[in-house]
């Protein structure tokens, strides 16, 4: 099939424009550099109504500690470190986590607190603290017993210990209770305690102690932070993926997300430690506050479709140990035909009872359902056949979204789609892509190709890493040009989602990220505001766009060279750089030149030693004007999780130009560089071995051999200046047209509308720019890099305009 985008050579605009604009320009001096048409009479697929997504997971305190409004942490004293963010108040309190005789059995652990004195207790900090704001009222409830009917209450205290508000709950009952007050901040304040107070003497015993804003999202006494809320409100999402990729699978079947354990009252909720901590959260929890019922909930708030993703009997991407027998996939399937009936089943079924005893009598009308994450093996498939079955027999209304892996274009990913085009069954393909932005340049016309009798593809978690993986302008505007070829292939592409969706300041595993936030304030990042312009303007069907304009020549690779580890100790020798005959460079018996980040080094029998077990250890060397050059040395792993890594054409510490040997938990060999698509394949580097290792680095390739044989390439390849895509809202009539600019320099265009309306007809512009492509958003300046609306006017059809550089431009113009 054709694609409904061409590109044609810069030789080619002259005899175009002439041909279609005849005396339209004023002046050879003022021709456009390139030609944009939008062919209205030859309209395409329709767009689906699940074009544009987001995708939640519980990765950098997205849920405890964000979206999920509880102000306090470790309510529930299920914390591997029992009283963590818990300090007692007063002279001689006694504390005890015990597990036996609590609240619930799902929620064993609770607090017995012995005091000495009247007015002590126990205070929370929160996460960070707790922020409050004057004259905003907050609820406060927890669950308690104690002889004696002391009276208890909560205080708000500020850093200095001063009141901020207080409230009384009421007596302690003999036996487990739940109390609940609500107070009123009397001022703004930063990093409060909770402090719960007994006015007697004696033993009490506490567990889900709680504090949540009233004015939640919605009002919801359970609810969401209301900021971050409308943040994601504000993209018109049409549908959330939730609760997560990885974290659904967890890192071994003992740690996965199972859904029951999510519904029903927090205090009978099971909670889990996280996926994601490392060892700046070393013990991040989950308390499912923020369950399936609440992520069923907002998406009816917002209109968007629910997307769940379920456990098939694996950890994440198959490395937690073994994934579950197929003989005991039994309880496995059953949770995802019990959710079907969670969301959709009356109220006479058992989960359909629980969902209305939880509030909402109405089915959810849930359409789409994910089966695994990021899984690509046959034992996948044998398990994702079976969940199949199963599903479309009992509920064949139900679309199953199912797995290709998580790195497009490698051997796994290309086994996974041997593997539908031979016959396994299934609706949408989800697949990931976190790249360098030249990817998501150099890959806007993936789709175009794509069989369109085959299965309709969610693009599920994607984002362009830049350097620093820095959420920057640059980085977003790649993401917008490959997103015109999502548009341009709305007949192959239904669904598409940027991942992760929110990261708490301070509290990073994985960036970049949409949504930035601390305790009081929210922003969104460039790439927030690309996907919400996309998603607040969707057409209904596809319009052909013809292109004419220029190829950009890629950069060419120059840079040092350098060694390193992630996770391992290794050593290399005879590190030797050449450029043709001429010696660059040749290792010696110290470490002097080298710039060394991170890790332990030392020079031990001429080798450079790296004994540390840190991630990302690296030490540098020679000229960033380095081109046309060949690096090759001895490595030797000599302990930890993965292999060596070997940079080439590096000009910045910061940025990932290597390639990558035994990574991934020693599974594959990576070649890795912001200018190129990234390349893995399978491999792994033993312990004690040396390895002989030649890179050659040519301007526009990279050529990788291990022992004499290569093993990856990766060649740059040319862009097109300006990227575009259109279609028809049929509802107010109007042509809608993407124009994304990624270079540094404006792009005068010339957009026509074929067939369009004559006279001059004003059109409404979103652009979204900004004074430098590294520019990105932050707490203190939210909205440095934002769209800003204008109007222009189409004379017959036609528009002259100029592009900023790199920018997204979104044109709706009157089609009648």
């Amino acid at each position: 099939m054709t694609p409904l985008l061409r590109l044609s050579r810069a030789a080619h605009l002259a005899v175009a424009f002439t041909a279609f604009f005849g005396d339209v320009r004023s002046s050879a001096a003022e021709r456009p550099v390139f030609q944009l048409t939008v062919q209205t009479q030859e309209p395409g697929a329709a767009f689906s109504d699940t074009m544009h997504g987001v995708f939640f997971e519980d990765i950098n305190y997205a849920g405890d500690g964000g979206l999920y409004a509880e102000l306090l942490q470790n309510r529930s004293f299920e914390h591997p470190a029992a009283m963590h963010a818990w300090a007692a108040v007063g002279d001689g309190v006694k504390t005890e986590v015990l597990h036996d005789d609590g609240v619930h059995p799902n929620n064993a652990s609770y607090c017995r607190v012995t005091t000495a004195e009247a007015g002590a207790g126990l205070a929370n900090t929160g996460f960070d603290g707790v922020q409050v704001a004057k004259g905003a009222t907050y609820r406060a409830s927890l669950h308690v017993r104690g002889a004696g009917g002391a009276k208890v209450s909560v205080t708000l205290k500020d850093r200095d210990g001063q009141t901020v508000g207080e409230a009384s709950l009421g007596e302690a009952p003999a036996t487990w209770g739940r109390l609940e007050a609500t107070l009123t901040a009397d001022r703004d304040a930063a990093a409060c305690t909770l402090v719960v107070e007994f006015d007697r003497s004696g033993a009490y015993d506490l567990d889900v102690v709680s504090l949540f804003p009233v004015d939640t999202f919605r009002g919801r006494p359970n609810g969401l932070r209301k900021d971050l809320a409308e943040l994601v409100a504000g993209m018109k999402p049409s549908f959330i993926r939730f609760p997560g990729g990885c974290i659904v699978e967890g890192r071994d079947l003992g740690n996965a997300y199972r859904w029951k354990d999510t519904v029903g009252p927090i205090w009978e909720r099971r909670q889990n430690d996280n996926l994601w901590a490392n060892r700046e959260s070393p013990q991040y929890q989950q308390t499912y506050g923020l369950g399936f019922f609440e992520f069923f909930q907002f998406c009816e708030d917002i209109g968007a479709e629910a997307v769940p993703i379920v456990n098939c009997g694996m950890a994440c991407q198959a490395r937690g140990g073994a994934p579950a027998a197929m003989e005991d996939l039994g309880p496995w399937l059953q949770d995802a035909l019990d959710l079907v009936e969670f969301a959709n089943g009356p109220i006479t079924s058992p989960w359909g009872k629980v969902r209305a005893e939880m509030g909402h009598p109405e089915p959810f009308g849930m359409k789409l359902l994910g089966v695994g994450n990021e899984q690509w093996q046959e034992g996948y498939f044998e398990r994702y056949l079976v969940f199949h079955a199963a599903l479309k027999q009992r509920h064949p209304e139900i679309q199953i979204v199912s797995s290709s892996g998580p790195h497009p274009n490698d051997e796994n990913y290309q086994y996974a789609w041997k593997r539908f085009r031979e016959g396994v069954p299934t609706d949408v393909v989800d697949e990931h892509y976190y790249r360098a932005p030249q990817w998501f340049l150099a890959n806007s016309g993936r789709y175009d190709r794509y069989d369109r009798r085959g299965p309709k593809v969610f693009a599920g978690e994607f984002a362009a890493h830049d350097v620093g993986r820095a959420s920057t302008l640059r980085a977003a505007i790649a993401e917008a040009a490959f997103m015109t070829g999502l548009w341009r292939n709305a007949e192959v592409v239904t669904m598409a989602s940027y991942a992760p969706l929110f990261a708490r300041q301070g509290n990073v595993q994985w960036a970049p990220d949409l949504i930035w936030f601390d305790n009081a304030r929210s922003y969104g990042t460039p790439s927030y505001y690309v996907q919400a312009m996309y998603g607040e303007n969707v057409p209904d069907k596809v319009l052909p766009v013809e292109l004419d304009a220029s190829m950009v020549p890629p950069t060419a690779f120059a840079g040092r060279v350098g060694v390193g580890t992630w996770n391992t100790q290794a050593e290399f020798k005879d590190v030797v750089v050449t450029q043709g005959d001429k010696l660059l460079f040749t290792s010696g018996a110290s470490l002097d030149g080298w710039e060394l980040h991170g890790g332990k080094w030392e020079v031990v029998d001429g080798a450079l030693r790296q004994t540390s077990e840190e991630e990302n250890v690296r030490a540098f060397v020679g000229d960033p004007g380095w081109t046309d050059y060949s690096v090759r040395l001895k490595a030797r792993k000599l302990a930890g999780r993965e292999g060596f890594l070997v940079s080439f054409a590096s000009t910045n510490p910061l940025a990932t130009s290597w390639w990558n040997l035994g990574g991934w938990a020693n599974t594959e060999h990576g070649l890795e560089a912001p200018e190129i698509p990234q390349a893995r394949t399978p491999g792994q580097i033993e312990t004690g071995r040396w390895y002989d290792i030649r890179i050659d680095v040519a301007k526009d390739a990279v050529t990788c051999f291990l022992d004499g044989k290569q093993v990856q390439q990766s060649c740059l390849e040319p862009v097109p200046a300006v990227f575009s895509a259109a279609g028809l809202d049929e509802e107010s009539g109007e042509y809608v047209v993407a124009v994304v600019n990624p270079g540094d320099t404006p792009q005068p265009g010339l957009v026509r509308i074929d067939k369009g309306p004559t006279g001059a007809r004003r059109a409404q512009t979103l652009c979204l720019t900004s004074a430098s492509p590294l520019d990105k958003n932050s707490l203190d300046e939210p909205r440095l890099v934002a769209p800003v609306d204008a109007e222009v006017t189409f004379n017959n059809g036609v528009l002259e305009h100029d592009f900023p550089a790199c920018s997204l431009t979104i044109l709706r113009a009157p089609s009648r």
